[in-house]
């Protein structure tokens, strides 16, 4: 009895895995692909365990920011307009950061210092 590769359950895993990050929008598939390339570089390879938490993880995230709110605040504590469709988040002491500010926050508000490798 010949098997096709269509009914192995590696197979049907790996194709609903595509879908998932397919139904993802592109920035979280950009932040898989890099996670992926920082995972095989520093810890070896990707392993479909961790694949699947991280394409829960994005999907999570994603339902977090997706939640349409009618109400919204107008703009955010650097000032910039928040408009129909923005992503942004509110912290614990109320600051409201659209998302293409969260490095400015990590870094004005909080203190982070970011640093890139270069060998």
């Amino acid at each position: 009895m010949v098997k096709k590769v269509e009914d192995l359950q590696e197979y049907r895993d790996t194709k609903d895995l595509e879908t998932r990050i397919h139904k993802l929008p592109s920035d979280a598939q950009t932040r898989i692909i890099q996670n992926i390339v920082s995972q095989t570089c520093w810890h070896g390879p990707a392993t479909r365990e961790w694949l699947e938490n991280e394409i829960s993880s994005q999907e999570q995230l994603e339902t977090m920011f997706s939640k349409p709110i009618e109400d919204h605040p107008v703009e955010d504590v650097f000032g910039s307009e928040i408009r129909t469709g923005d992503k942004w988040f509110e912290d614990g002491a109320g600051r409201v950061v659209l998302e293409d500010n969260a490095e400015d926050y990590l870094v004005e508000v909080t203190g982070v210092q970011f640093f890139r490798a270069i060998k």
